[in-house]
This record gives structure tokens, sequence and C-alpha cells, in this order.
């Protein structure tokens, strides 16, 4: 996934300026269907020490569940989409609100850990 920074551009105003890009290192995808059961095993792997996937792989499962569901009709209730479609979001969210471009462009993504808080409640909202 490639994203895009900019910042307030000076010299006119009301737009913004283009100052770089990154890229996630590649992962290895989470082979499960998209169903709740498996969005539950998934949350589980996400708060457990040892987990067999990094929280990268999690977020990206959650994005190919949340646009899957999108796309075709399903009995998915629409909490469980927007948990997987808030658990993408906030991966997102939390790499360019934590690490500036520089360390962006560097960063071992595999390495990087949501607060497991986020995952517990998570959890609970498609378990509810």
């Amino acid at each position: 996934m490639t994203r895009f920074e900019f910042k307030p551009n000076k010299k006119k105003s009301g737009r913004n300026q283009y100052v770089g890009s990154w890229e996630e290192s590649a992962c290895k995808e989470i082979d499960l269907p998209f169903t709740k059961e498996s969005m539950v095993t998934v949350l589980t792997w996400a708060i457990e020490e040892g987990s067999p996937y990094t929280h990268q792989e999690i977020a990206h499962w959650c994005d190919r569940f949340h646009l899957s569901c999108e796309e075709h009709d399903n009995d998915i209730a629409p909490a469980i989409i927007d948990v997987a479609a808030d658990v993408d979001a906030q991966w997102d969210m939390y790499l360019s609100n934590t690490y500036n471009l520089e360390q962006l462009q560097s960063l071992k993504y595999s390495e990087i850990r949501l607060p497991v808080e986020w995952f517990k409640e998570w959890l609970s909202d498609v378990n509810t």
C-alpha cells in the first residue's frame, strides 16, 4: 500500500503540497474465509503473544474482508463489517500519526503493533 503525505502550501493558501510517499513492506496473506468466526480468530491472534500473524497482516486481512463485504451480498452483520473497516483505518492512522515520513519509508511494518486494548474492544464488538 502506498501512502502520500501532504503539508500546507505556504505560497498558495488552501492548497497542499506533496512531500513524499511510503510503501508498506510485503506481508503474507491470511487465508481464511470472510466470516464472523474468522474475524474472531484473527482478532484473537492480534491479542495473543506469539501470534502466527503480524498486526500488519491482520489489518490487511480486515481490509480485504471489508472490501469483500462491500462488493458482494452476504449475511455478515454490519457491526462486524464496521469492525473490519475500523481495524484497517486505525492501522493507517496509527502509522501516519506515530511516524514521520522518513521513518515510514524505512520501517519494518511487520514489527509494528497496535495497542492490544484496541483489539480487545473490537473483539468485544464482534461478540455482542
